[in-house]
């Protein structure tokens, strides 16, 4: 078993320490989705294809984790707002907004993930990958729409020269 396995199981045995078990999922073509968290913090599902990489599955659980700390410092309470915001499949840009705004808190949480279970792959992927969450969630603030294949192609080359991985 490599590294990346490794750290792929102590994530696992962390979320379970969080009280929330981990699924792996074939992904659902053009759904946009990589993970997602299910807002009672009972599970987290990755979706997956054959060309993800274990490191593309780590960043998507740290991510997810990421909402689960979030939620548990809340004392497991979903904002109402927020809550209605997310199950919107159409969200008013005041919604958009708020689902942004959590992006941008909980990924607070992300380096604390990295550290408490060991990672050791470059920190600046987890930054790298941060930052471009983050702007996704941006843009489909500003556009209610995410970026563009294009656009993201451009913004993460940007994103790789800054952080130099």
């Amino acid at each position: 078993m490599g590294i990346r396995d490794d750290e792929l199981n102590r994530l696992i045995r962390y979320a379970q320490g969080l009280g929330v078990s981990v699924r792996f999922k074939p992904y659902k073509p053009r759904s946009n989705v990589a993970a997602e968290w299910i807002a009672d913090g009972s599970e987290i599902t990755v979706y997956v294809t054959s060309r993800s990489s274990k490191t593309e599955k780590i960043l998507s659980l740290i991510h997810e984790l990421a909402h689960m700390k979030s939620f548990i410092n809340n004392d497991r309470e979903l904002e109402p707002e927020l809550e209605k915001a997310l199950l919107n499949e159409e969200p008013k840009k005041r919604e958009r907004h708020r689902i942004y705004m959590s992006e941008v808190r909980d990924s607070k949480y992300w380096e604390d993930i990295y550290k408490d279970t060991n990672c050791r792959f470059n920190v600046n992927k987890l930054h790298a990958h941060r930052e471009f969450e983050i702007w996704q969630y941006e843009m489909f603030y500003e556009n209610s729409k995410l970026p563009s294949k294009k656009e993201g192609k451009k913004k993460w080359k940007e994103i790789k020269n800054k952080y130099k991985i």
